[in-house]
């Protein structure tokens, strides 16, 4: 039988049952058991793990061959290696000597042979003003002239210091052209007497040209075409009023000894 304790409530004291006290009794032990618990894990820091991973299941890696594992492995680094930027810089070449030129020895050494033919003659100075005014046909004997009429000249010649000279019987072909800004004209006078101070009158059928008083302006052209004689010295003359008397003239003579044409300076 246990003891009934009683209790005061007021002025009444109540009886206490023996099944609350035995009730009583486990739930505090219950409680001291929990605080000790409680007490020994009191310095620990509990680890929080968020929501999503603990939802996530982990995923179970199968195993994998060690030869597969190496082939993927050497994959993975040929993937990941960086692409080069650029041109590939070359690689530099060791610098080598170059072979330094060697003298030729005297005795190899090209010696100039001397020629034992004489030098060629220099050409006439005159050449070049005929080769540029003065043509030939042999066939037709016809000589073909560049007339051109300068300041008070007749291709650069005045005063008889230039002769045209031609074979017997040529033809003349005379292409005159006027370079002055003066009039001038041309025509073929006697090359005996004294000089006129004008003329208008050929010493040779047809050998003049237009306008022989007045003149052709500059630039102005025209031909003269005539035969000459067998022999015989005539004046090529500007018919202007005192161009000729002023020196506008040269010289026009035809040699029986000439088998080809010439010009250049008058011989004395």
């Amino acid at each position: 039988m246990h003891p009934i304790n009683t209790y005061p409530a007021g002025d009444t004291y109540m009886r206490e049952q023996p099944s609350t006290h035995l009730l009583t009794s486990i739930v505090a032990g219950v409680l001291s058991i929990t605080t000790v618990g409680c007490s020994k894990d009191s310095g620990r820091t509990p680890t929080l793990e968020s929501a999503a991973s603990a939802a996530t299941p982990q995923a179970t890696v199968p195993d994998t061959p060690p030869a597969v594992q190496k082939a993927e492995t050497a994959a993975t680094a040929q993937t990941a290696a960086p692409k080069p930027v650029g041109h590939p810089v070359p690689m530099r070449r060791r610098a080598t000597a170059r072979p330094t030129a060697t003298s030729t020895p005297a005795s190899t050494q090209a010696t100039p042979v001397k020629s034992d033919s004489a030098a060629a003659p220099a050409a006439p100075a005159d050449a070049p003003a005929q080769a540029k005014w003065l043509s030939y046909d042999a066939a037709t004997n016809t000589v073909t002239f560049e007339l051109i009429a300068g300041p008070f000249t007749f291709n650069g010649y005045r005063n008889g210091e230039g002769t045209l000279s031609v074979p017997p019987k040529a033809n003349m072909v005379i292409n005159f052209v006027n370079k002055d800004g003066t009039p001038h004209s041309a025509i073929v006078i006697s090359g005996d007497g004294p000089i006129p101070n004008s003329a208008d009158t050929p010493a040779i059928p047809r050998a003049y040209t237009n306008k022989a008083l007045e003149g052709l302006p500059q630039e102005a052209t025209d031909v003269m075409r005539f035969p000459v004689p067998e022999s015989g010295s005539y004046r090529i003359f500007c018919g202007v009023p005192g161009h000729g008397l002023s020196g506008m003239w040269i010289w026009l003579k035809i040699d029986p000894a000439a088998k080809t044409p010439s010009f250049g300076a008058t011989k004395g």
